[in-house]
């Protein structure tokens, strides 16, 4: 588009040079000059008292004569004078006239007779009169219109030439430079339709590859233009090299969850024999200290015993319930209640150290098992109150946005540095001595049971955690 813009610039400056333009030029020329000098001649005549019913004496051809060097010489190339039907030429004068500096003052020979047979039908029509007269160099324009009111029947003419040699050059070039703007607009047509199809073929390769399932990775098909059907088939190759190698890590994954797993029993099968041996070896060795001693003083052994017993009743319920978190029981949930409901089960004990517990929670249901997320909301509610100061606070509460159910536990007090916020959710993991290390354990599984997530997260206060439910889907 730009070469055809420029093209047509360059079209139109050389239009205006060719032979039509240049004789149209030297014609208005001509009529300007003529018409000019009628009016100049006009005033002259208004400063007659009576206007000369002639003007063939000396004085008046020298005034004449002025009168055209005044009007002319701003006329390049343009000639011209006063013809009188009774006295034929009057006056003449050439004041561009390019004769090594010697002035012209004769009327040309060869067009005498031409200017005396316009002129003398200009007067006859009382009309200006434009004639042209061509021939294989140039073209003579010749123009001649009545100038006196008086009887002298007085005629003034102009003439010049159009140089139509030069003139034929600019035309042939014009003609030549209208052929190769013609072959730009085709060539700019050209191009803007493989633009096109171009353009059409790419977004139909970027359909097909953005509509190819990344399980599925089948190979593309050849679209028809050489250059995109290379890279259709390097595309196909990536894509089965893809499938290779996603199965190979498929594989992979599947090994080192079976690796992880096994190597997670270990670990929970060497914590928990710990944890068990703990309690029996504390048993055994009460009980034989109690039989040594006399039938009365055995009560408080037993006692220990049993609060043995209980601690090993605990640990065994709790790793009870990370088995069962695959028969969940959903059903709507009224979050006000339910969230009173668990502050309501903590606040005696949290009220014997002067702890604050506070929660909040929307008027509206979110769908959840109901037991399992209530041991998570107390095991968080009751790491609260087991690390929380006397005369701290805690404050849990219950939000719906963005299509998910957020339930946050925040409690004052020391903070959880970033090293362990991952750590403390491993099981057996606890900085108390006298826990199994299993509540933050089992409330993440069971949030992510639910498709969800609990995080520890930062807060300015103390220690914060987060449970994050998604919208159950049936």
């Amino acid at each position: 588009m730009v070469i055809c813009v420029a093209l047509a610039f360059l079209l139109m400056s050389i239009f205006r040079l060719g032979i039509s333009a240049q004789i149209g030029h030297v014609q208005t020329q001509v009529e300007s000059a003529a018409a000019l000098t009628a009016q100049r001649l006009k005033a002259y005549e208004a400063s007659f008292p009576q206007t000369p019913s002639s003007f063939a004496t000396d004085q008046h051809r020298r005034e004449l004569t002025l009168i055209l060097q005044l009007v002319l010489a701003d006329f390049k190339e343009v000639e011209g004078g006063f013809w009188s039907a009774p006295d034929g030429f009057l006056a003449y004068a050439y004041p561009s006239y390019g004769g090594g500096g010697v002035p012209k003052k004769d009327v040309p020979e060869a067009e005498a007779a031409r200017i005396a047979d316009v002129a003398q039908a200009a007067l006859n029509s009382g009309r200006p009169q434009t004639h042209s007269f061509p021939s294989e160099t140039e073209t003579l324009i010749l123009r001649a219109q009545p100038a006196a009111a008086s009887d002298a029947r007085l005629a003034v003419w102009t003439m010049s030439r159009a140089h139509v040699r030069a003139a034929a050059a600019y035309q042939k070039l014009t003609l030549g430079f209208g052929v190769l703007f013609v072959f730009a607009l085709l060539s700019g047509a050209g191009v803007l339709w493989f633009l096109q199809s171009w353009t059409a073929r790419v977004r139909t390769l970027e359909e097909a590859i953005v509509s190819t399932s990344l399980e599925e990775l089948s190979p593309l098909r050849p679209i028809g233009e050489r250059e995109l059907d290379r890279i259709v088939n390097a595309l196909s190759q990536l894509n089965a090299k893809l499938k290779v190698v996603r199965d190979e890590s498929r594989a992979l994954t599947e090994k080192l969850a079976h690796a992880d797993r096994t190597a997670a029993l270990g670990r929970m099968g060497a914590q928990i024999a710990h944890e068990i041996r703990n309690p029996i070896a504390s048993m055994r060795l009460k009980a034989e200290n109690a039989l040594a001693k006399p039938f009365e003083q055995q009560s408080a052994a037993l006692r220990a015993m049993l609060d043995e017993i209980k601690r090993l009743d605990d640990l065994l319920e709790r790793l009870l319930a990370i088995t069962r978190l695959g028969e969940l029981r959903r059903a709507p949930v009224a979050l006000k209640p339910w969230l009173q409901a668990r502050i309501d089960n903590l606040r005696e004990q949290a009220a014997q150290i002067n702890i604050a517990l506070s929660g909040d929670a929307p008027h509206a249901a979110w769908s959840f098992d109901e037991k399992s997320m209530s041991r998570t909301l107390d095991n968080l509610l009751l790491n609260a109150v087991q690390h929380t100061l006397r005369g701290g606070w805690i404050n849990a509460h219950a939000e719906i946005r963005d299509g998910r159910c957020r339930i946050a536990v925040e409690n004052s007090g020391a903070k959880i540095a970033p090293e362990q916020r991952e750590k403390i959710f491993e099981p057996f993991v606890g900085t108390r001595g006298d826990g199994a290390g299993l509540g933050l354990s089992i409330a993440r599984e069971i949030a992510e049971a639910h498709g969800g997530s609990l995080r520890c997260v930062e807060s300015k206060d103390g220690a914060r955690f987060e449970i994050e439910l998604p919208c159950p889907k049936y």
